[in-house]
């Protein structure tokens, strides 16, 4: 089969099942229709691979569509802020359908002579949209089920819902394929709808205020890029990205280089956008997993490591740097002082997210890669979470860390998923890890000032991270536990595939990720860098040092089997710790001081409430991340 073909595939398949399934609202039909676009989507993302790149247009007429249809959508988009009387939503609305008009009717420049240009970039991000997409929306099929009937919804609104989680997946296709700054913006703008209706989902009056927020701050990225191909239409003569990407780096260039980086920190949270994703905690969680791991958060990093190449240097590329390791430095330490499960995530995954932004700017071969590492198994571990969170929150109906204590015998099966999620966005032997390994001696390329505040940053944002993992991972096994309390569980078919399968796939690449650097990574790097990686079959050799792969790994396998070993021996009764007193029997939390009176454990401390509080924290970051974006502006004139 022709890329061209695959790459219809990739797009068009999910816009023809997601309109099947607002159509068809049965559940038999609905998983079918899931089931199947998922196995063609995952087939044809790894034929793609293997057939290479591809530069084609389609049909004119497909442009003409594409102009309507955008036209559509920033109109419903003035009518939703009409509607929710949103001067925000309106304004950004107008500020986008005047130029536009005025782009395609007056000026007629949004022809481009190769609307399509694929390349190992966009297969990279095929794969992620594609195979974990499809693994979270297959997910959904079971997790919406429980999740209406715990709502009691006499009528079922999963049609709409997966109508636009298919459609995601097709915008953000369309979006790594386009060559043409208006096709890249259209796709942009339907990522912003998904986005906003998936969201606003249960309708819930949180639901709905925090999709308007979503909506207006994508709207700003919408702006950015319509202000990008004015520049690069006046500048140098169309609004072909590829061209765009290999001009003479002058002050106007660099200025489109600054609106793309602008409207890729709306799409990946960084601040002073990330309140977005932080208020999209309150839709189910197949959305979170979905924008988190595979679709929205991604386009932001994929557009800076486009246009990194371009802006090797220049003081703007520092400026995006910065940008993303202060984002990564706040939002760890916030994580910190957060108990809901969701909220600890998301505050993670803006940080990550920063991480990989900062790599990509620093502009060396070897903290290209560490970009591009990270944003892989970035993307396994966070969906693995997400859905291993869902599943928790549907059984024990809360998303407070705290009432998850002891969560090994109540949900073992789950628990033990996530325990293993957890280890691998923050200890060896996990490609995570790796990514972050590579990212700490990068700093080193930037200039000596800069790269020690840097380094700083980079450290206590590392350590932030360790803790805040630790400490929630330490909560599933070490808080008393009722005696009896451990049972079995089931998971649905669904569940399982899911959650093994994305478990598996994390633990392979992870196994593999020299061969994941050698068939993925480094075509790609390679488009503009010297290699960075000399692999053999046991180290990953770099400039900063070597990463032991399998050593490591035959040393975690030693840890788990002596380990079982241990527990078979004693065993493997589940009894309360020891409490700084004689244990009381029938009461877990209690012990015996040497008073004789009974007292019950607490942790004190362990969330650093009063230290650290969004309500401080928050604005003043904020307001820091609006200067930073404005002297991104700024720094075009240096």
């Amino acid at each position: 089969m022709n890329p061209e073909t695959l790459v219809s595939i990739n797009v068009g398949l999910p816009v023809v099942s997601a309109l099947a399934l607002l159509v068809l609202n049965d559940r038999r039909l609905r998983t079918a229709i899931v089931s199947l676009s998922s196995l063609i989507l995952v087939s044809s993302s790894f034929l793609l691979y293997q057939a290479g790149g591809v530069v084609f247009s389609p049909g004119h007429i497909f442009e003409q569509a594409v102009v309507i249809l955008d036209f559509a959508l920033l109109l419903y988009f003035l009518y939703v802020g009409l509607k929710a009387k949103s001067p925000q939503v309106v304004l950004l609305g107008l500020a986008q359908i005047i130029p536009a008009a005025y782009f395609e009717f007056v000026v007629k420049g949004t022809h481009v002579e190769n609307i399509m240009v694929v390349d190992s970039l966009s297969i990279l991000l095929t794969l992620i949209i594609n195979i974990i997409g499809s693994v979270v929306v297959i997910y959904a099929l079971t997790y919406m089920d429980e999740h209406e009937h715990h709502l009691q919804l006499e009528k079922s609104n999963q049609n709409r819902f997966f109508f636009y989680m298919i459609m995601l997946l097709a915008a953000m296709n369309g979006l790594v394929y386009s060559n043409s700054l208006y096709w890249i913006y259209f796709f942009w703008e339907i990522t912003t709808l998904c986005c906003y209706e998936l969201i606003r989902h249960d309708m819930t009056e949180e639901a709905i205020q925090n999709s308007i927020l979503a909506l207006w701050m994508g709207l700003v990225g919408g702006v950015a890029l319509i202000g990008t191909m004015f520049v690069s239409y006046y500048t140098i003569g169309n609004i072909s990205l590829s061209e765009l990407l290999v001009a003479t780096p002058g002050q106007y260039v660099l200025l489109a280089f600054a609106l793309m980086a602008i409207a890729a920190f709306t799409k990946s949270a960084q601040l002073p956008f990330q309140g977005w994703l932080l208020g999209a905690m309150v839709a189910p969680t197949p959305v979170s997993a979905l924008l988190h791991s595979s679709t929205m958060v991604n386009i932001g990093v994929y557009t800076i490591l486009r246009i990194a190449p371009a802006i090797h240097g220049t003081y703007l590329t520092y400026g995006i740097a910065f940008v993303g390791i202060f984002s990564f430095l706040i939002t760890s330490i916030i994580a910190l002082s957060q108990k809901l499960s969701k909220k600890i995530l998301a505050y993670s995954t803006v940080g990550n997210l920063g991480l990989m932004i900062f790599c990509a700017a620093m502009n060396t071969s070897l903290s290209y890669s560490a970009a591009i590492i990270l944003l892989v198994f970035h993307a396994m571990s966070k969906g693995l979470l997400f859905m291993c969170a869902g599943i928790i929150e549907n059984r024990l109906h809360t998303r407070a860390i705290e009432d998850w204590a002891g969560l090994i015998t109540r949900l073992p099966i789950t628990a033990k998923v996530m325990m293993v999620g957890i280890i691998s966005m923050f200890l060896p032997l996990f490609g995570v890890l790796l990514g972050k390994w590579a990212a700490i001696g990068i700093t080193t390329s930037a200039p000596s000032i800069l790269g020690m505040v840097m380094v700083a940053m980079m450290v206590i944002g590392s350590s932030a991270t360790t803790l805040f993992w630790a400490k929630w991972l330490g909560s599933f096994v070490i808080t008393p536990l009722v005696k009896g309390t451990a049972k079995n569980e089931e998971l649905s078919a669904g569940y399982k595939l899911s959650l093994y399968g994305v478990l598996g796939l994390n633990i392979l690449t992870s196994l593999g990720s020299g061969y994941v650097i050698k068939a993925i990574v480094t075509p790609i790097v390679e488009m503009n860098y010297q290699l960075a990686w000399n692999i053999d079959i046991l180290t990953l050799h770099s400039q900063v040092g070597d990463f032991m792969i399998l050593p490591l790994w035959g040393a975690l396998v030693a840890i788990v089997i002596l380990g079982n070993l241990l527990i078979s021996s004693k065993g493997g009764e589940i009894k309360p710790p020891y409490l700084s007193g004689e244990n009381v029997e029938g009461n877990p939390i209690g012990f015996r001081t040497t008073a004789d009176s009974v007292v019950e454990y607490n942790v004190a401390g362990m969330f650093f409430d009063s230290e650290i509080t969004e309500a401080r924290w928050v604005p003043l970051s904020t307001i820091a991340g609006i200067l930073l974006n404005l002297a991104l502006l700024a720094l075009v004139m240096l």
